[in-house]
This record gives C-alpha cells, sequence and structure tokens, in this order.
C-alpha cells in the first residue's frame, strides 16, 4: 500500500480525485485499485494486480499524475514566491506580467533564448524523481519531498525567472522606446514629405522622388539623440533614421507585413504608415508626387 501523507488537505482531496477518475477509465482494462483519504489528510492507495504488475501500469500512471499535479498545482504559486522573494518585484501586475513570460518559456513558447532546452525537460525530471522513490510499499510526505527531492526543479524554476525577467525590462525598455519615438513625432515639424521603404530582405530607404538615399543623406537627417541600434552601420539602421526624418508619409513596402521590426515601425508612424505588397513599388515609382 503507498501512503502519501499531506500538510494541506484540499491538495489530498484534489489528487483523490484525480487518481480515482484516472482508475474508474483503466478499470474496464484491468487497472484496479483501491483509493481512501483518511481525515487527517493521508492518501492511500492500494494496487489490485489483476492482469499486469504494478510496475507495468499502476507505476507510471501515479508517477505521471503526480507531475501533472505539481506542476498545475505548485508551479505557478512557486513562480510568483520567486518573483517576489528573491527578485523583490512587489507589484501585482508586474508579476503577472514576468509570470506570463516564464509560463511561455516553459512551455517552449519562445524560442529563441539560450539553453532554452531544460526548460522543456521538466516534466521528464519530475516524473523521474517520482518513478524512482514510488515502490508498492512506501509512505512519503507530500511537501517535504516536494522541497528536498525536487530541489533541481526549483532551481530550474529560479532560472526561468531570471530569464523572464530579463524579457520582460527588455520589452519595458522597447515600449518606452516606442513610446518615445510617438512623442517626438507628435511634437517635430515634419521635415520630408515622404519616405519610401522597400523591404526586399533588406530594408532600403528612398526619398519622395524614389531616388535611394546614400549615407551622407541619412547621416544628414540622423538625430544621434535618437538612435538605439547601437553598433550597426548607418545604412543598417532603419527606424532611427526614420523618425529622425518625421515624414509626413512612410511608404513600406514587404511581403512580410508579419515581420517584428514591420510591426514595430507601424506603432510608431500609425496613420502615417501605409503598406503595400513588394510588386506594387514599381508603380509607385511611376507616380507623379
Amino acid at each position: 500500500m503507498i501512503a502519501i501523507h499531506f500538510e494541506e488537505k484540499l491538495d489530498c482531496h484534489k489528487l483523490y480525485q484525480e487518481l480515482t477518475h484516472y482508475v474508474q477509465k483503466y478499470q474496464p482494462y484491468g487497472l484496479g485499485a483501491d483509493i481512501q483519504v483518511h481525515d487527517a489528510g493521508t492518501l492511500f492507495v492500494h494496487y489490485e494486480d489483476r492482469h499486469v504488475s504494478f510496475y507495468d501500469s499502476f507505476h507510471p500512471l501515479l508517477a505521471s499524475l503526480l507531475t501533472d499535479f505539481v506542476i498545475n498545482s505548485k508551479e505557478e504559486e512557486w513562480l510568483l514566491s520567486i518573483i517576489e522573494t528573491m527578485f523583490y518585484f512587489t507589484d501585482h501586475e508586474e508579476q503577472y506580467q514576468i509570470l506570463s513570460i516564464a509560463k511561455r518559456i516553459l512551455d517552449g513558447d519562445i524560442e529563441d533564448l539560450p539553453d532554452i532546452q531544460l526548460f522543456f525537460n521538466r516534466k521528464e525530471f519530475i516524473y523521474q524523481t517520482f518513478a524512482t522513490n514510488l515502490e508498492q510499499e512506501t509512505s512519503f510526505y507530500y511537501e517535504p519531498f516536494l522541497t528536498f527531492r525536487l530541489r533541481e526543479y526549483g532551481e530550474l524554476l529560479i532560472d526561468c525567472v531570471e530569464m523572464a525577467i530579463d524579457e520582460y525590462m527588455l520589452e519595458q525598455d522597447y515600449q518606452h522606446m516606442l513610446e518615445n519615438y510617438r512623442q517626438h513625432l507628435r511634437n517635430s515639424p515634419c521635415k520630408v514629405s515622404r519616405v519610401y521603404v522597400v523591404h526586399d530582405q533588406v530594408f532600403t530607404l528612398y526619398d519622395s522622388q524614389f531616388r535611394e538615399l546614400t549615407r551622407d543623406e541619412i547621416l544628414f537627417y540622423l538625430e544621434e539623440d535618437l538612435i538605439f541600434e547601437e553598433g550597426l552601420d548607418v545604412q543598417d539602421m532603419l527606424i532611427s533614421p526614420l523618425v529622425s526624418m518625421v515624414p509626413a508619409e512612410v511608404h513600406l513596402f514587404t511581403n512580410e507585413p508579419e515581420n517584428g521590426l514591420i510591426a514595430s515601425i507601424q506603432s510608431i508612424f500609425e496613420e502615417r504608415l501605409q503598406l503595400y505588397p513588394l510588386k506594387d513599388q514599381a508603380d509607385k515609382k511611376c507616380e507623379p508626387t
């Protein structure tokens, strides 16, 4: 018989309900178990070996169920605790924004981060920890088990939160940059009537006559205080020169309107921006200005 002792009776009853559901679901296939809950917060599980041995059937089911139970019932709570107590974010809105990023990292929804593969394996790590310690005759205390046996999982969550905070701060800086650029455009007189931008693998700037802007011309308009693309050659910059010109209109040609840089330009220039398919640039070149 397996005995799992809980400090939190609610956790005990939740696990009892989930385990009972799965036992009933697989009972027609020969899986049988007697599950009981005692008032003191102890879950008793007795596996009934009908056709298949404990380690071939019930053992992997219980380890998998406990793995999902930990993630679903504890992971968010632990992440929020790490965010507040270790990284001192006390504002609830900030906490939940960081939490949202951390959960996306854990779920593998942010792919361009270093060492991200570590987080994809957390289920396997928790599963193996339970599987290693579960025997047909065993008794353990749930909360101490989580504290001591899942220490590496806790360290992984700390690393995840740290990465999420870095992403959050970058996003805050990005949003601040966008708003500064919008304010600059609202408060500055237009320097040029129209700028054309052609996105064909790279971005190229053209004046109102659809003549490609030279490096010197871009430098002429470029305001040092507006540069955020540090380290790039001036002809590889896009947003800083565009904002520095304060154009009345921006006409952008692309076959990739979902491109991240284009999304930023849309957010900055708002109604000043018009998007076109890349093929339309030939027609625009022939239009009178």
